[in-house]
């Protein structure tokens, strides 16, 4: 059923377009014959879209408005109206129309190549969308071209075409855009990151390493490119260097400091430094108040120092901030401890057990998509880093 508020959006378009062009198309006697044709087709689209037949409406409509450039706007409306519900097939038949037009000026014609590029993005026709954004692109004309880039980034990205990505955004220019020029930079550091990646799992360590400097060159508080550089030297064994990169992490981006922990604890046990591990996790707890954190500092100091150790640095540091994970890791070191014998206790470990193991882990701060695992682009409203681990009681 065609929507009653869609229905009322033509409408209103439906006037707007007929007075216009019966404004425009008066010209003496065949100007009154072209404004009682005008108003016949007029009342025809209202006819069909009452009717529900919004196919034969927009049909009417098209041939009812001469396309001219005082109507322009109104076709562009209607057809982005289309978009905006979905309507593709219909949104594409709109822009269409105005491309077949020959009284359009060109940069008329650029705007609606523009929109019909947006249309077939939408619907997922992303070689068409390619060919007429590449087109504007070679347009030096100015808005319609930087508008055009940035679709074309979207495409490459979808595509995983990487190094094209690269270069759309590279093309683009940041005075216009300065609100988006640091995610324009975030973007491309990631860009940078999958072809290391891709390096990376051919064994191509030396172009790895390449790809990682140019992410660090477009965003040196790149967290992803310091894992990546870390990763790379722990292949090669290098764990002074490997260490470097992890720990440059919290330095960049404090909220992926969980992603490095593990690495970071095997670095420290090849170079045969645990108590330098200890003080390294110490040092972060004053800073990062998480539970991974937290877990880890505790396995650290009842290796060294003992579970009753371990417990009493829980519980004190439980008082302060108390989380579930946090009670966790205090059940499981007092297991240690044979202090737990209580099957009520370990019934209240199960019991935690499934309240966390069953809550997410991961959440987009942006739009609140949830996961058990990190995404460096969320999956659903496709921003870079705004994947975040969950915090508060229930979480970090």
């Amino acid at each position: 059923m065609f929507e009653p508020l869609l229905i009322l959006s033509l409408l209103l378009l439906a006037v707007v377009s007929w007075y216009a062009g019966t404004r425009y198309g008066r010209r003496k006697v065949e100007g009154q014959d072209r404004s009682r044709e005008l108003a016949q087709h007029y009342f025809q689209g209202i006819n069909f879209l009452l009717n529900e037949q919004p196919d034969q409406a927009i049909d009417t409509f098209i041939r009812s408005v001469e396309v001219t450039p005082a109507t322009l706007e109104t076709h562009l409306a209607l057809g982005n109206l289309m978009r905006q519900k979905g309507e593709m097939e219909r949104a594409t038949r709109v822009h269409q129309n105005l491309l077949s037009r020959p009284n359009l000026s060109h940069q008329q014609l650029c705007q609606a190549r523009l929109e019909l590029g947006r249309d077939f993005l939408k619907a997922g026709v992303f070689d068409r969308a390619e060919r007429l954004f590449l087109e504007l692109v070679e347009d030096e004309s100015g808005e319609l071209r930087q508008a055009s880039l940035f679709h074309l980034v979207h495409i490459y990205r979808h595509e995983q075409e990487w190094e094209k990505a690269i270069r759309a955004a590279d093309m683009i220019d940041r005075k216009r855009f300065g609100r988006d020029r640091d995610s324009l930079a975030v973007e491309q550091a990631h860009f940078c990151c999958e072809l290391a990646v891709q390096a990376m799992a051919e064994n191509d360590l030396l172009q790895a390493r390449r790809h990682l400097k140019s992410a660090l060159k477009f965003n040196r508080d790149s967290a992803r490119a310091s894992i990546l550089w870390g990763d790379l030297a722990m292949r090669a064994e290098n764990y002074p260097e490997a260490l470097r990169r992890y720990c440059a992490v919290p330095e960049q981006q404090l909220d992926y400091l969980p992603e490095v922990l593990e690495p970071v604890r095997r670095c420290y046990l090849e170079l045969g430094d645990r108590e330098g591990f200890l003080r390294q996790l110490r040092g972060w707890l004053q800073r990062y108040h998480g539970a991974s954190l937290l877990r880890v500092t505790s396995e650290e100091i009842a290796a060294q120092e003992g579970a009753g150790q371990a417990q009493v640095f829980l519980a004190d540091y439980l008082r302060q901030r108390p989380s579930l994970k946090g009670m966790r890791t205090l059940l499981r070191v007092s297991g240690q401890t044979g202090e737990d014998g209580d099957q009520y206790i370990q019934l209240l470990r199960d019991t935690l057990d499934a309240l966390i193991d069953g809550a997410p882990t991961y959440r987009c701060i942006h739009c609140g998509f949830k996961g058990a695992q990190l995404h460096w682009l969320c999956p659903q409203c496709e921003r870079w880093e705004t994947v975040r681990p969950v915090k508060g009681v229930q979480g970090e």
